[in-house]
């Protein structure tokens, strides 16, 4: 007993001592328990792909993961990991917000959630077989644990898939017209990964820099076909652009933010000529605005009257003018008639 009562002694005395110091030492906290996640990358939410079969615009190429912890702080970040779709962190228990870039450039990431809206993605980051997408989710870590993330491209897809000349007024029908390039203006240069901006824009008013900005998501200028009357130009042409939340259109010689169009370059009986066409059009919704992740697909587009001079308006109508050579000849004097006269 008597030495339970001194062990006892010689621990009260201990606290006591540590309590003295109490001023003097900092606590020391308890190491937290690490856990595994798993992120895997889901499937594109959407997989309307045309032509179909080709999922060339789905691919994963590389990912990158952010995990958030319950006070919105940065805990984790992957870096940027080529070739897979799944990626396991060592984090602590709580509850998690994860992030998920695919095809992106690589990025240390938003310090806090709250930074996370300042973040964006510009449209030259994309290429025709690596597009650009993101997701995010939230999962409870209490022991290794695994979450699946579902991405969705920033970009909307434009497709085009005929052009047919039908003309109304029949007296233009007879101009020589040729199809020489398809491209979009009026384009978001960047789109944030929560839905912000853009804060630029490229291509305005349908007028294409040198060379072109973004050029093989947005133009094809090496067109040369002819569209005489009643005949279809049935190639099938896509174009991929950032989100343009724009609902009130302008047509404004002074830039300012408005609807993308689609347009159409043709040569006119020798004159240039532009068909801009909105997207979304009318038959779609022309109020609308153009989402992340959707496909605007123009299955047929007809070609009632000449072209305008503007790229970026339906007017002023190009000249129907055609040339008109004149000639003049003098004819020769009418037959000599000869008679005598008697007076």
């Amino acid at each position: 007993m008597k030495t339970r009562f001194a062990l006892i002694l010689a621990a009260s005395a201990a606290a006591l001592a540590l309590l003295s110091c109490s001023r003097d030492i900092s606590p020391v906290r308890a190491s937290q328990q690490e856990c595994s996640l798993t992120v895997n990358v889901g499937v594109p939410s959407s997989r309307a792909v045309i032509p179909s079969g080709n999922t060339d615009d789905m691919a994963v190429n590389s990912v990158q993961v952010f995990v958030y912890d319950s006070g919105g702080a940065l805990e984790k970040s992957s870096g940027k990991v080529v070739g897979g779709s799944e990626i396991t962190l060592s984090i602590s228990p709580g509850e998690k917000t994860v992030w998920v870039l695919v095809n992106a450039p690589e990025t240390t990431g938003a310090a806090s959630l709250d930074a996370f809206p300042v973040m964006s993605s510009a449209l030259s980051d994309n290429s025709l077989t690596s597009l650009v997408m993101s997701g995010s989710g939230t999962v409870s870590v209490s022991g290794n644990s695994s979450i699946t993330v579902l991405v969705s491209h920033i970009a909307a897809k434009i497709v085009l898939d005929q052009v047919t000349r039908h003309f109304t007024n029949t007296y233009y029908s007879g101009i020589p017209m040729t199809l020489k390039g398809i491209y979009m203006s009026n384009v978001a240069a960047d789109y944030g990964y929560t839905g912000t901006g853009p804060s630029e824009w490229i291509c305005k008013q349908g007028v294409l820099s040198d060379p072109v900005d973004c050029a093989a998501l947005l133009a094809d200028m090496s067109l040369d076909a002819p569209l005489n009357e009643g005949e279809t130009y049935s190639v099938q042409h896509t174009f991929y652009v950032y989100p343009n939340p724009v609902q009130n259109d302008s047509d404004a010689t002074t830039w300012c933010p408005r609807k993308t169009r689609l347009v159409l370059k043709c040569d006119y009986n020798g004159r240039d000529c532009y068909y801009p066409v909105t997207i979304p059009g009318e038959a779609a919704g022309g109020s609308g605005t153009i989402e992340r992740n959707k496909v605007y697909h123009i299955s047929g587009l007809t070609l009632t009257r000449p072209g305008s001079t503007s790229t970026d308006s339906k007017d002023p109508e190009v000249s129907s003018d055609v040339n008109c050579t004149f000639s003049v000849t003098v004819s020769n004097w009418d037959d000599d008639i000869s008679y005598t006269e008697n007076f």
